[in-house]
């Protein structure tokens, strides 16, 4: 046996326990009501009969209503004004003199058309302004990046480095030593080979070539050297006798024993196999001689070398601290940077300044009427942002329609939307759709709304500002049978509707006694869609049917008459109580009676 739902309400019972001095009265909740009514149920049945407690309908009227034909569609109604879908205000770029104008209200122009000229002399001038500030800017970067420059070149030569593979003596500093600029550090020779310059008479001019065989006679060590002529420079030396001689510089390696300043005797072995004598003899220099000094000025911090030792070429012999130059160099470069991004934003400003121009010489940036002219030729508008041209595309107009917050789930982008616009001798149509919906919604005297916007093609034909009606159609359009949802009956065999006939159709079905309220037979059914108030019916009944929908329970003398099940549900398949009777067949313990005919057969709300 199934028990259907039925209409959710307080609970009419009174409690029979009487009051308990000094102790709060209980509460007797609903669903301790509804235990205690099955219990009192099942005692009944026992004693009277299953049949006589629960399908006694005395009292009770079934309601009906009728299977209709027809579809599910609703339609929202309302009024709204129209407004241009694009439209474009123009306003002024200055105060300065308006220069020319085009048009005037209600022209047509295309997108591109002139509208209006202002003059724009004040944008030469700012752009002027900006090109100087920049040519002052770039002036400082570029004595920023010389300093830069300079810098990188001290901090270069805070490392001294061997120039050639040699011996370093007379190192004259040491780590934690504050040296200047120019301060000697140390000397580096290279002493792998020795050279001897000597002064030879121009007697010998074309005889002496570079790479010349040569011997080099030191007396010190009583050995001669073989050398070869490096260079030649034609100098005029005279010696005191007279004679006109040139230098000649003959390298010989150094065995080991060569040393600077000794004196050594030359000769030149010619190709004939002559030896030629210099007329001013010389002494032993070092191959290279370089004396190392600190470039730029500081604290020594390290000193990688001492007399005489032997470096390669590139070797770090001192370090320099560069502390302060590269605090210097930080602060060099923030102002290259910050030089540079002052730069871009005036060069930016410039683009803006020019791209202004635009705003001085107006161009229509759609098609469409004038609507206004706010401006004439000779004058000066009061400020800028003045308007100066309006125009609308008089295409496509718009409406906004605020739709109650039952019907916006069934609004979707797109929809079609029937336009009304009342005339005189007779109505205009329209077909709009709806372009934009909003779903924040606003409230009203507590109603809520949500405001849709509602596109319309006219093609010029619609003005702006025109009040027009709109029908806006919702739901299956589609046709059927259809029939109250309140008279939906769900059970045993299925979903049924009871239909009010003369004789039993030849459909029905039957179901358990007293189920079926008395003159009605359940007649199973295929339903469909449905809205909130009627549900389509596929197969089973027929259009124009009586059928059952909840029962009316009748009031004592003098009083209104009370509904059972009607509307909403709360538990289902479950008895409503809410006027203090849902239980046949007597008063037990207060339970009134008031189920009809059995605890299937409720209305489905």
């Amino acid at each position: 046996m199934q028990l259907l739902a039925i209409k959710k309400g307080k609970t009419g019972m009174e409690e029979s326990t009487p009051p308990v001095s000094s102790r709060p009265r209980r509460r007797v909740t609903r669903k301790k009501v509804i235990l205690l009514a099955a219990a009192v149920i099942v005692a009944a049945a026992a004693g009277v009969g299953i049949k006589v407690l629960f399908f006694s309908d005395e009292g009770l009227t079934a309601l009906t209503e009728r299977t209709t034909y027809g579809s599910l569609s609703t339609t929202i109604e309302g009024t709204g004004t129209t407004l241009p879908a694009d439209s474009v205000a123009y306003t002024t770029a200055s105060d300065s003199e308006i220069t020319a104008v085009y048009v005037s209200a209600g022209d047509t122009v295309e997108a591109g058309d002139l509208l209006y000229t202002q003059d724009s002399s004040e944008l030469d001038e700012e752009i002027e302004g900006y090109q100087d500030e920049i040519t002052e800017l770039e002036n400082t970067l570029s004595d920023a990046q010389d300093q830069l420059a300079d810098l990188q070149e001290s901090m270069a030569a805070l490392s001294v480095t061997a120039p050639f593979a040699g011996r370093v003596t007379d190192v004259a500093a040491d780590v934690g030593d504050s040296v200047n600029a120019g301060t000697k550090l140390a000397t580096l020779v290279d002493d792998s080979k020795m050279t001897l310059t000597q002064y030879f008479s121009y007697a010998y001019e074309d005889q002496i070539y570079v790479g010349m065989k040569a011997g080099i006679s030191v007396a010190s060590l009583m050995n001669t050297f073989e050398g070869t002529v490096t260079e030649i420079k034609k100098v005029d030396r005279v010696t005191p006798e007279g004679t006109r001689c040139f230098a000649v510089t003959v390298t010989v390696d150094n065995p080991g024993a060569l040393t600077e300043g000794m004196s050594g005797a030359g000769y030149l072995a010619a190709d004939s196999g002559e030896k030629l004598y210099p007329a001013v003899e010389g002494t032993l220099e070092y191959y290279a001689s370089k004396d190392l000094v600190a470039e730029t000025g500081g604290e020594l911090t390290a000193v990688n070398v001492s007399d005489y030792e032997s470096v390669s070429r590139g070797k770090v012999l001192f370090s320099i601290d560069g502390s302060d130059l590269e605090k210097q160099m930080e602060s060099v470069n923030r102002s290259i940077t910050q030089t540079q991004e002052k730069i871009t934003q005036t060069e930016e400003k410039i683009t803006q300044a020019e791209e202004k121009r635009s705003d001085y010489n107006v161009t229509a940036e759609i098609s469409g009427k004038v609507i206004m002219v706010g401006v004439q030729e000779g004058e000066s508008p009061r400020q800028a942002g003045q308007t100066a041209v309006t125009l609308y595309n008089m295409d496509s107009m718009t409406i906004t329609a605020n739709i109650d917050e039952l019907d916006i789930d069934s609004i979707q982008m797109g929809m079609e939307v029937d336009i009304t616009q009342s005339g005189a001798e007779s109505d205009t149509h329209y077909t709009g759709t709806v372009t934009e919906i909003s779903y924040e919604a606003t409230n009203t005297n507590g109603v809520a709304y949500f405001p849709i916007t509602i596109t319309i093609p006219s093609e010029g034909a619609l003005s702006a500002g025109v009040n027009v009606s709109y029908t806006i159609t919702v739901g299956d359009e589609s046709e059927g049978v259809l029939a109250p949802i309140a008279a939906l009956q769900s059970t045993s065999e299925g979903t049924c509707l009871f239909v009010k006939a003369d004789n039993r159709p030849e459909n029905a079905v039957d179901l358990e006694d007293g189920v079926v309220p008395e003159g009605f037979y359940a007649v199973p059914v295929e339903t469909g869609v449905s809205n909130s108030r009627y549900v389509r019916i596929l197969s089973g009944v027929e259009e124009d049917v009586e059928v059952f929908t909840r029962y009316q329970q009748a009031a004592p003398s003098g009083g209104d008459t009370t509904s059972q099940g009607e509307n909403s549900q709360e538990f289902e398949g479950m008895p409503d109580f809410s006027q203090g009777g849902g239980m046949p067949g007597g008063n037990m313990g207060g339970m009134g009676g008031g189920m009809p005919g059995g605890m299937g057969g409720g209305p489905m709300g």
